[in-house]
């Protein structure tokens, strides 16, 4: 496990008096910082998803209205991780700057949602919520990706992904707790606060290094104080969209989040309808059983090192990773689960749920089934985020991701909108959430296509990244 350094941990004297930063130290307290903001932008997302029941019962809307807000969420997220990042990658203006604008225009859009008479005023806040939080995953992913060199990036993008992933678990119980005991709309109050105050705060103070601080090609003239000066331009959009690494990854991206977003959307009211649970109780199940994801730790930690001896088992462990999700998920929804548990009391419903997975075989083959999934699933993001850093440049990389984000959420959406509309015409949620979780065999088998073109790639990016470092040198002799 990764050792977190506070702030007084990072700063030490020599014996001139001269204040020395260890920039190893730094890097995981930039760490902690980018995980707190991506904890909540994780947690303003679920803020809504707990308590669909509620809205249907106050203002009578449909599962379709509220997949397409949710979808509508999702890729809107695409288009603001676009602009965001573009912007960010075009100057060389700090990426904190952007953080913190960003994070304050979401914190404003989510209390205006509290705020909301209406769904459709409702439906408006939230998608605008979404190309707020934007800027949040490709300027975190482009900022990890320079604090930390290439050999490590799988183990610290799972670290980012996992602890800022329990986001999601606190929107979830927030979400649903104040739902329960208030309404649906207190979470979005609290929530606003929570993210204009302490996102604020995280982005602004950020400790960001500098750009392409990690590259083992330029790093040494980083460190002597040379800058990476190099931007993106629009001419560099061909390069971006034809390189075939991206190309892949984009494919299998948009293929694997229809039945990852669905999971996180609809798995918690399949529980409450299907199986017959109450909010807590469907809650508490869920995130008991995502607690596989853990396991993840350590496969990402096993990718890096399997890395240094051949960087071709990042797609190779990927494609496996997911053709075996796949599978569980599909076992899991197979199953005839049934819990019959209604309680709102969240220690009754502990107890019941704990109780009951011993008594019954079918639940406690479910939480194996699911628990073993999500560990499977949970490797594939950071590997993908570490074979997206290899093969683009440092100037391109949160463009690169936020392009392919986007398309990642419109199928992301679109998924989330079709699983409530075929609720509505099948009056069940099972055969559709089955449908969607083979998406990712089909996905599984494109990453292991894209072993045929990522040890190409990653090579002709570094021998760019070579031909920069004459370019600085050259640079800096002519001063």
């Amino acid at each position: 496990m990764f050792k977190v350094f506070l702030l007084v941990g990072i700063i030490s004297t020599d014996k001139r008096g001269l204040v020395l930063v260890s920039q190893r130290k730094l890097s995981y307290f930039v760490l902690v910082q980018v995980i707190i903001l991506y904890f909540l932008q994780n947690m303003a997302s679920y803020l809504v998803i707990p308590n669909y029941n509620l809205i249907k019962q106050d203002w009578g809307v449909s599962d379709s209205l509220l997949g397409l807000m949710s979808g509508g969420y999702f890729f809107l997220n695409g288009f603001g991780a676009i602009f965001w990042s573009f912007f960010s990658d075009a100057s060389l203006l700090k990426r904190k700057i952007f953080l913190t604008s960003s994070m304050i225009a979401a914190g404003i859009c989510i209390l205006m949602s509290y705020y909301s008479q209406n769904f459709f005023l409702l439906l408006i806040w939230q998608v605008l919520t979404g190309a707020a939080f934007g800027s949040v995953i490709p300027l975190c992913f482009s900022i990890l990706s320079d604090a930390f060199e290439s050999s490590r990036r799988t183990s610290i993008f799972m670290l980012w992904y996992f602890l800022g992933g329990f986001g999601l678990v606190a929107g979830f119980g927030f979400s649903v707790i104040m739902g329960s005991y208030f309404n649906w709309k207190t979470p979005l109050f609290y929530g606003a606060i929570i993210i204009m105050v302490i996102g604020g705060l995280t982005s602004i103070s950020l400790l960001e290094p500098p750009r392409a601080a990690s590259e083992k090609e330029i790093q040494d003239l980083i460190e002597n104080g040379i800058s990476y000066h190099y931007t993106i331009k629009l001419t560099d959009f061909p390069a971006i969209l034809q390189n075939r690494s991206n190309i892949y990854v984009v494919a299998q991206g948009v293929l694997g989040t229809i039945p990852s977003g669905i999971i996180f959307a609809w798995t918690v009211q399949y529980l409450i309808r299907d199986a017959g649970a109450s909010e807590i109780a469907a809650a508490l199940l869920f995130g008991l059983m995502s607690l596989g994801a853990i396991g993840s730790i350590r496969v990402s930690w096993i990718v890096d090192k399997l890395y240094t001896r051949d960087p071709i088992y990042r797609p190779v462990v990927a494609g496996v990773s997911s053709i075996f999700e796949a599978i569980l998920f599909i076992m899991f929804f197979l199953l005839p689960l049934k819990l019959d548990i209604y309680t709102k009391n969240i220690a009754v419903a502990v107890q019941l749920i704990i109780s009951k997975m011993f008594s019954d075989a079918v639940l406690l083959i479910a939480y194996v089934f699911f628990f073993v999934a999500m560990l499977f699933s949970s490797a594939v993001g950071p590997i993908r985020n570490s074979i997206l850093s290899d093969v683009n440049l440092p100037e391109h990389r949160a463009t690169a991701l936020s392009v392919i984000m986007i398309l990642e959420l419109f199928s992301k959406g679109i998924g989330i909108t079709l699983i409530g509309a075929l609720s509505d015409i099948l009056g069940t949620l099972r055969i559709s959430i089955i449908i969607a979780m083979s998406f990712w065999l089909l996905s599984g088998f494109v990453w292991l296509y894209l072993t045929k073109y990522y040890p190409y790639d990653l090579q002709f990016v570094r021998g760019i990244l070579e031909k920069y470092r004459l370019d600085l040198i050259s640079s800096k002799k002519e001063k």
